[in-house]
């Protein structure tokens, strides 16, 4: 799966989890918050996905400094995590400013 996040139509953080979960197909049950995100992700659901974020520059500003840093920490630590299995068992980040 491949998912693309443009930065320049991001409100907020809620916003970016409901665009997330509406990609990643989350339904309503997903807690739109970076710790249910993070349990997800850790647990493999999607894989393989390929996440790139563009304009990031805007994201950080939509979000806040801290939640921003904290969001991209978050989703590099589940990659290097996946770093060693498949390509079709993987998660991969891309963050474009």
């Amino acid at each position: 799966m491949r998912v693309i996040i443009d930065g320049r139509f991001v409100l907020d953080e809620a916003d970016l989890h409901r665009r997330l979960a509406g990609a990643f197909g989350y339904g309503p049950a997903y807690r739109p918050d970076l710790e249910s995100l993070r349990a997800r992700l850790t647990a493999g659901d999607p894989r393989p996905l390929r996440l790139t974020l563009t304009n990031a520059a805007t994201v950080r500003l939509a979000l806040g400094d801290d939640a921003f840093r904290a969001f991209v920490a978050a989703l590099e630590t589940i990659e290097a995590g996946d770093a060693g299995k498949g390509w079709d068992e993987r998660f991969v980040l891309t963050v474009l400013d």
